[in-house]
């Protein structure tokens, strides 16, 4: 891999300010992406789609979009538009550059973007990317969510350029930096009204006594509660201290180091402060409900217990030992997401669990849409449930009597599959289908036949289908109504046998999860001002099924017809649950039919925007940063590097200039210098470049030694799945090695070629992996062009398991072989605390190395908060971990070890977690020859993440 080898000349560069002009180097050379594959692990984000980009000018936007999605590009423009007209009076500022904005027609399209260089998690319903201004978000179906996300998005544009503006007009250079509770907050605030899902996740906080105040909302920073509690500070701040305020604080931003100062001259009071205001109020608006209204704890069966729990489906099943009552749900118990099933007793005890698909784990199975989507299962033992598998989503019918898949579905005109249910036969599969072209439509499959016929075809959100008891008729939710566009949903009939649609229920309501039964249908509704449980019976009257104060869904009625079954929120958790159904219900009036027409979208005028163009790369600047140092012994030192990158983030260009001549006379022959290309563009990715390297190095091999090398750089990349991938590095290059001290000089041109096979399915809490596996095999050899001499050949195997055994624990295991040969054998470094711990890094330096390490990781401490005079610092996951790590290093060959020659390390580690992005690591060691122990423990500290 050129990671070794380049990784090689950094770890024997012979000082500090030349590794830094060769790490600039090795970032050039690799291109900053994933096609240096080089760089070891990591998932991969597939390019599976082959977009035909087009461009479409507003007044204020670059909208980016592909052919089938021009109606919605259409929407998207005049919606941000819309906004940005309402943004511009609310900051009182106007945006100089166009915005880009670039829209995907489904969240599976989404999470291919290159726009941002990681994977995007499922929650993700769009993002701004900071350094150029760019707003990237998918289009899920329904019109009110794309304008709340154009909406959010634009407001942190404007947050940002408004901040900058105030401190260039001040003449500031520096300031404070908001919070992230404050943007997403303020983002919140502007994009939305307050809404049932804000109201449902704060007040069960303040319920629960879980709310978290100003100064700890780091505890869930990132999270969708740091969002919501964000957003009711703002409308707090808004109500209580004047409509000005919150635009005042960025008006007056230039005036405080902190934001507490600044929030302290504009409101008059600190944060302190302004939380304990807040949270007085909240106190005061909520407590009171718990007077009508129950807990689902308190007045329902809890069935579940472990993570979040949800879309619980009752069947009767006999399981060999009897016909009884189960539950099968998906749940995300571990981390994981995964679909199970449990008997259902009534008991308030936890009963056990059957798995019956691990999620995330396998390309079949990468992801089930825990939250979007929802499952269905019959008395027969049949479960369906829809799952994305590399480029399209696929329905899976799993058999209980089998244990195992029995069948699967595939669509190549769907982006992506939700929610099949069964038809009372178990001879047809309904389902919510999101076209290509981005709107969402009902489809009906035939599973004799594995053919599919669309039920609706339009631009309406419709989704949770079922169907009724005879299996003639289907209903749905949809926003096929005249408030659509402000998100109300209701209920429709579908008659299969003359293709009719009626509307069920009425009203400015978020209707959904129906479920038909004898009694009439079943569903979730937040009429009242609360999700709550409602049956519409045959006589069209509409009876209310429960009366919890925070919020449950998807009723499924059990096989007895005496209860429901169903998902409730609280205490910060999504749990299934079972009740009874009421003796005596209270009967609620349904609205009447409302006369307006159908809301249908806005869409720009082309009077506004230009006709679409192909898009062509529009390259522009992502970092230019330079380096310069003096080193009293070799001089000076400096490097410049330079990357660009078009706006997709399909296509960039990386540039390394630099220096390390120790005197003026080697000045112009100390240049270093490279250009690479990386493009991501499509499913293989790629990179060609072009080097020069003249440095001095030191190794205990070799000693001192100059090397100038000239070449040129292909990379390929090929991602199988998400999860494993075969990687592929050519070099060609001149290569002169300079030896000292008498011994002879080499001159060669080599070719290099490394091949890898990496796969990686882990899952990582705050202090690195915790389950799952990461395998790394990498062959690689360098000759000589002309004569096909071996100057080395090299073998890699890297294998670590992680075994769960908690939910913050895990036993971890590591495995490391490498063996080089030929006349120059590349040696390898082995100690130091990201390998061999307890031995200084440069310890060993051979050609053959093999390695493993065990540890045991726990949790040590879930938050810790020191506070001083001046404020205070938290640290979030402080976990601990026991290890033991034996190893051997040597130039004799592997059938030559002898248990005597290995070396052992064992010891104790702290992990604490700097935010986000820095691990500190605290290990006390004692190293072993497996006949004495060092009488004395080493101590270090290390920044990075466990193995």
């Amino acid at each position: 891999m050129l990671s070794y080898n380049l990784d090689m000349i950094l770890k024997q560069s012979k000082h500090i300010l030349t590794r830094l002009v060769v790490a600039l180097l090795i970032l050039v050379v690799l291109g900053g992406s994933p096609v240096g594959a080089q760089y070891y692990f990591g998932k991969n984000k597939v390019q599976y789609a082959r977009f035909n980009w087009q461009v479409m000018t507003t007044e204020h936007f670059r909208i980016y979009f592909y052919e089938a999605e021009v109606e919605v590009a259409k929407m998207s423009a005049r919606l941000a538009e819309d906004s940005y007209r309402v943004l511009a009076i609310r900051f009182n500022h106007e945006i100089k550059k166009k915005t880009p904005l670039i829209i995907y027609s489904s969240p599976n399209y989404f999470t291919q973007t290159n726009v941002v260089p990681g994977m995007l998690p499922e929650s993700v319903g769009g993002f701004t990317e900071f350094m150029k201004g760019r707003v990237v978000l998918p289009f899920n179906g329904s019109y009110h969510d794309l304008d709340h996300v154009i909406r959010h998005e634009l407001v942190h544009v404007f947050t940002f350029d408004k901040i900058e503006h105030v401190l260039k007009h001040r003449s500031r250079i520096r300031s404070a930096y908001p919070p992230l509770w404050f943007t997403e907050g303020i983002a919140e605030y502007w994009s939305k009204e307050w809404d049932t899902d804000a109201d449902m996740f704060v007040k069960d906080m303040v319920i629960n006594e879980r709310l978290v105040g100003i100064p700890n909302m780091y505890k869930i920073r990132g999270t969708y509660f740091m969002y919501k509690l964000g957003q009711s500070i703002c409308a707090f701040i808004d109500s209580t201290y004047g409509a000005d305020k919150l635009m005042l604080i960025f008006d007056e931003w230039y005036k405080g180091n902190t934001f507490n100062r600044i929030v302290k001259n504009v409101l008059g009071d600190d944060l302190k402060e302004l939380s304990r205001k807040w949270e007085y109020s909240l106190r005061k608006k909520y407590y009171p409900e718990l007077a009508e209204s129950g807990l689902p704890d308190m007045e329902s069966d809890r069935i579940t217990h472990d993570g979040y729990s949800v879309k619980g489906v009752p069947i009767l099943w006999d399981d060999g030992s009897g016909m009884k009552e189960w539950v099968v749900f998906k749940a995300n118990r571990m981390g994981y997401s995964g679909i199970y099933m449990t008997p259902s007793e009534g008991s308030k005890k936890k009963q056990p669990i059957r798995t019956l698909i691990k999620g995330e784990r396998s390309s079949d199975y990468e992801s089930l849409y825990l939250l979007r989507s929802g499952i269905d299962a019959n008395d027969s033992g049949k479960v369906v449930f829809s799952s994305k598998s590399k480029e399209h989503d696929v329905i899976y019918l799993y058999d209980l009597n089998e244990d195992e898949v029995v069948n699967r579905y595939e669509f190549d005109s769907l982006a992506a599959i939700r929610s099949p249910r069964l038809s009372p036969d178990g001879s047809k599969i309904v389902f919510s289908g999101i076209r290509l072209s981005g709107f969402t439509d009902l489809y009906l499959l035939d599973l004799t036949s594995g053919k599919y016929q669309a039920l609706t075809d339009d631009i309406y959100n419709d989704f949770d289908p079922t169907f009724s008891p005879d299996g003639t008729r289907i209903v749905f939710a949809s926003d096929r109504n005249a408030d659509g566009h402000k998100g109300a949903t209701n209920l429709y009939e579908y008659s299969l046998s003359d293709n009719i649609l009626s509307q069920l229920t009425f009203g400015l309501f978020r209707d959904q999860s129906p479920d038909w039964s004898e009694a009439g249908i079943f569903f979730s509704s937040d009429r009242g001002g609360t999700f709550n449980l409602f049956l519409l019976d045959n006589n069209d009257q509409l009876v209310r099924q429960s009366e919890y104060v925070t919020g449950t869904f998807n009723p499924r009625l059990t096989p007895d017809g005496k209860h429901l079954v169903y998902t409730g929120y609280q205490n910060m958790t999504f749990q299934v649950y079972r009740m009874e159904i009421p003796s005596q219900p209270e009967k609620i009036t349904q609205p009447l039919a409302s006369s307006q027409p159908l809301w249908k979208p806005m869409k720009i005028d082309s009077r506004f925007s230009n006709s679409s163009i192909k898009y062509s790369t529009d390259y522009s600047l992502d970092i230019a940063q330079s380096s310069i140092g003096y080193d009293p012994v070799y001089g000076s030192l400096g490097g410049f590097q330079m990357a660009i990158s078009d706006v997709l983030g399909n296509r960039a260009y990386y540039f390394l200039l630099a220096n390390t001549a120790n005197s003026k006379d080697d000045f112009l022959e100390s240049f270093n210098v490279g250009i690479t290309h990386i493009n991501k563009e499509r499913r293989l990715n790629w990179g060609v470049g072009t080097y020069h390297i003249y440095n001095e190095f030191f190794n205990d091999y070799d000693g001192y030694f100059n090397v100038r090398e000239a070449g040129v750089i292909t990379l390929l990349s090929y991602p199988f799945s998400k999860f494993h991938r075969l990687d592929l590095t050519t070099l060609a290059a001149y290569n002169h090695r300079y030896r000292r001290y008498g011994q002879r000089d080499r001159e060669a041109f080599l070719g290099t070629h490394y091949l890898s096979w990496v796969y990686d399915n882990s899952l990582w809490d705050i202090s690195g992996p915790i389950e799952g596996r990461r395998y790394n095999f990498t062959v690689g050899i360098t000759n000589r062009i002309e004569s096909w001499e071996h100057f080395n050949r090299m073998v890699l195997a890297d294998i670590r398991h992680y075994f769960r055994i908690g939910r913050y624990s895990a036993f971890a295991n590591r495995l490391f072989a490498y063996s080089s040969a030929g006349t120059e054998p590349r040696r390898i470094y082995l100690g130091g605390s990201w390998s061999f711990r307890g031995y200084d890094r440069h310890r060993f330096y051979s050609r053959n190395v093999l390695f493993s390490s065990t540890e045991l990781r726990f949790p040590l401490i879930d938050n810790l908060f020191i506070g001083f005079p001046f404020g205070g610092i938290g640290f979030r996951g402080i976990r601990g971990t026991l290890f033991f790590d034996v190893g051997h290093a040597s130039d004799d060959a592997f059938n030559k070890l002898r248990f005597d020659q290995f070396l052992g390390s064992f010891g104790a580690g702290v992990r604490v977690a700097l935010g986000y992005v820095v691990l500190l690591r605290f290990d006390y060691t004692h190293t072993t020859d497996f006949n004495t122990v060092s009488p004395k423990a080493d101590f270090n500290f290390f920044f990075g993440w466990n193995f």
